[in-house]
């Protein structure tokens, strides 16, 4: 069995114009990935989208734009039937309410408050010095760790293009140490057979992971969009957010491990 996981960020690791920054997964098999993309298809025909990048559906720019025909009230119909094609294909936990549950795609967002991790990095220099590391390892080992729970031979890992994250799997992919130590501790890293990038204009399950991503990295920004309340409204299980307690509770030795291995070096967040 193949698990099929999506990655898509957003806003950029820059303090100067960020507040946070997120990392959204969604994850599934093929049989759960098929209805989901029939059905968001048929969504992007009927609203004559080309695509879903929320950020350029909310400032009503690019394809989404006035010159376009779009509107407030088209985009809202627009967002709101994407918003409805998730949650009829996201996973049901196991709760009191409901105690059957239902199998389904299973998103996770990370979000990284810039100004909580930068003053971690600067009491704890143990902290990577890039953000977008955290981001990715954590991710991608959450999915492992997930895969491992319900039996998964291989993992497919799709990132957006032209974003961070994908290079930090790579390097531990390519680099002999990295790969070896990560392999002998049981990560789980050799059932990773495929990490590539994709442009989310022509993958729906991208369009996805970049709906989730803005919903939660805006999360903090009041009034939210009707639309929007029903992504957060799963955050219970969804939202993993990094306070600044969290960030500086690093397992002491890893950084030296890390820097043994002789990782190409990374732009430190600013």
């Amino acid at each position: 069995m193949v698990l099929r996981s999506f990655f898509d960020g957003a806003n950029e690791a820059d303090s100067t114009k960020y507040d946070v920054i997120s990392l959204a997964s969604v994850f599934g098999v093929l049989d759960q990935w098929r209805p989901f993309e029939h059905e968001w298809k048929s969504v992007l025909k009927a609203h004559n989208a080309p695509w879903l990048h929320t950020t350029d559906a909310v400032s009503l720019k690019g394809p989404f734009s006035e010159r376009e025909g779009w509107n407030k009230g088209k985009r809202d119909a627009f967002l709101s039937d994407c918003a409805s094609v998730a949650e009829n294909h996201l996973v049901h936990p196991i709760t009191l309410r409901d105690p059957a549950g239902k199998p389904g795609l299973v998103p996770r967002v990370i979000t990284i408050p810039l100004k909580d991790y930068l003053r971690a990095r600067e009491a704890n220099p143990e902290v990577p010095k890039d953000v977008t590391v955290l981001c990715a390892t954590q991710s991608v080992a959450h999915i492992v760790k997930q895969g491992e729970i319900i039996g998964i031979d291989f993992h497919h890992l799709v990132f957006d293009q032209n974003e961070p994250f994908m290079g930090h799997v790579l390097d531990r992919q390519t680099n002999r140490k990295a790969r070896k130590h990560l392999e002998s501790t049981g990560f789980g890293f050799d059932k990773i057979v495929s990490v590539t990038s994709a442009d989310m204009r022509r993958v729906p399950a991208l369009q996805l992971a970049d709906l989730f991503a803005w919903c939660y990295s805006h999360a903090d920004t009041l009034p939210h969009h009707k639309w929007q309340n029903r992504i957060l409204s799963h955050r219970k299980w969804v939202d993993d957010r990094f306070s600044y307690q969290a960030l500086i509770k690093v397992i002491p030795g890893v950084a030296d491990r890390v820097k043994s291995w002789g990782l190409p070096p990374r732009r430190p967040t600013r």
